[in-house]
């Protein structure tokens, strides 16, 4: 994969390339496209046009695909399209092609519903720059990769999951007859949404002089038109900032190096590993060991980063210059906040829960979301309490081996008559977690649990003048409550 030097060298050398593509954190990929753009501007002798977050690249696409009259050529630099964040696109397609199958008639001209239909099957082709009319019908299908099968995001939804290998093959051998109609009727299936226009330009080409650059920090590696490019040595990877759980923010030196050379001003390291705890939240919906960063929490580490800069001088940004200025919105691990609320600390719980609710973008649904997961934690507490009565299990195990391979399968058991037992499927290491704080609980405090978690609600949605200080003084009587018994000593 090329870099942002070899590829201007190239365009200074007389190498115009008509689209490319630059990934990774924001903070550093608009600046490497607007170099490459500048280099193409200067090259073709004209001014770049840059565009940041537009609605729609259909205005960009359309004026890039004519003729410039008064310059030399064009150049748009366009900063955060999201226009490759999605790879189910051509798997969409398919499935609604596959939705007429089998047809009525395979020798008649194609209904209104079958052509559209067809349309999105020949779009789903030619976003993997396969030319419907350049080999045999089944030839064209094999092309396809099994992705493009395997069933988009509402398919998955529905069925709750993909496509099996039998599957895939069964739907790629029903769609040749529906291919072979297609180019039959020369039905062309030339979309009209940014991605198959962008296919279609990176397919035909652009006019002599005219190019086309994008910055995204959100795409989808699998994407036809990134792969593309990819193999045309056309992107271009300046880095991403991610969070490895146990080795912390990776990448984020390439941010801190590009944030030094455009204000001047360097920061110490500690600095820099307070700015990303106060300021770098995971994006939702990401897990495993490395998890991605939201795009939004890296433009907010770099605006803070400028303003540190600017009021440290000559000097470097330090750690106390970061505390005394920056406030903290960090990520925050909502698990952690329970395991606290568990162990009854008070002060980890409520101070978590403070973060949790000062990051967040809606304060209400924030505010409810950590309610939830309190009052499905308490209803864990009375689950517990009232199986470690009834299977007669120790009350206290906190070696947590002993505890998965003798108490939790009993605890989680078939229950009498065919009734479910409310322990069932969580995992043992938080039902070891919910079993370790229901031992600090007496009996007249779990008795309390369900009048006050109703009592909460309640206040929490329209009662209360003050909703967060009733969600605290939850959290305040429950870490009381664990905290005077056995729950203390879990951690």
């Amino acid at each position: 994969m090329p870099d942002v030097d070899s590829l201007i060298a190239g365009i200074e050398g007389g190498v115009v390339q008509s689209f490319l593509l630059v990934i990774g954190d924001r903070v550093v990929a608009e600046p490497a496209a607007m170099r490459l753009g500048t280099a193409l501007a200067k090259r073709l002798e004209c001014e770049p046009d840059v565009a940041r977050r537009p609605e729609s690249l259909a205005a960009t696409l359309q004026d890039l695909r004519t003729y410039a009259l008064f310059a030399a050529g064009k150049v748009s630099i366009v900063i955060e399209s999201s226009v490759l964040a999605d790879a189910g696109t051509a798997a969409s397609l398919v499935d609604e092609a596959l939705e007429v199958l089998p047809l009525a008639d395979v020798e008649s001209d194609l209904a209104t519903r079958e052509r559209r239909a067809a349309a999105c099957l020949l779009q789903a082709l030619r976003l993997f720059q396969l030319d419907p009319r350049g080999a045999e019908p089944m030839e064209l299908l094999q092309q396809l990769p099994e992705v493009a099968f395997e069933g988009g995001a509402g398919y998955r939804r529905r069925k709750r999951r993909r496509r099996n290998a039998a599957q895939v093959e069964h739907a790629r051998n029903a769609l040749v007859a529906l291919l072979e109609a297609a180019l039959r009727a020369d039905i062309h299936g030339l979309g009209e949404s940014d991605e198959e226009v962008l296919a279609e330009v990176l397919r035909e080409g652009l006019p002599d002089g005219h190019s086309l650059v994008l910055a995204e920090s959100t795409w989808a590696p699998g994407h036809p038109i990134v792969r593309a490019l990819e193999e045309r040595g056309a992107v271009v990877s300046v880095g991403q900032v991610s969070a490895d759980r146990k080795a912390g923010w990776h990448g984020l030196d390439i941010v801190c190096r590009e944030l030094e050379r455009q204000t001047g001003v360097g920061a110490e390291r500690d600095a820099v590993a307070e700015l990303a705890r106060r300021t770098l939240r995971k994006r939702q919906g990401t897990s495993g060991r490395e998890e991605s960063v939201d795009a939004e929490s890296t433009a907010r580490f770099a605006a803070e980063y400028r303003k540190l800069a600017n009021l440290a001088g000559d000097s470097s940004i330090t750690m106390s210059l970061v505390t005394s200025v920056v406030q903290d919105r960090g990520d925050e691990n909502v698990w952690a906040v329970l395991d606290a609320v568990g162990a009854g600390r008070a002060d980890r719980a409520m101070a978590g829960i403070d973060r949790l609710l000062r990051g967040a973008e809606d304060h209400i649904a924030a505010r409810l979301s950590v309610f939830g997961l309190l009052a499905s934690f308490c209803r864990q507490l009375s689950a517990v309490s009232g199986m470690v009565r009834a299977v007669g299990v120790p009350k206290v195990e906190r070696d947590y081996r002993r505890f998965k391979s003798q108490i939790a399968p009993r605890l989680q058991a078939d229950l009498p008559g065919g009734r479910k037992n409310p322990l069932a499927g969580i995992h043992p290491y938080r039902l070891h977690r919910a079993y370790l704080a229901a031992s600090g609980l007496d009996e007249e405090a779990m008795e309390k649990l369900p009048s006050r978690i109703l009592e909460t609600e309640c206040r929490l949605k329209g009662d209360s003048a003050a909703p967060d200080a009733v969600l605290m003084a939850l959290v305040a009587d429950l870490t009381t409550a664990i905290g005077g018994g056995g729950g203390r000593q879990a951690t």
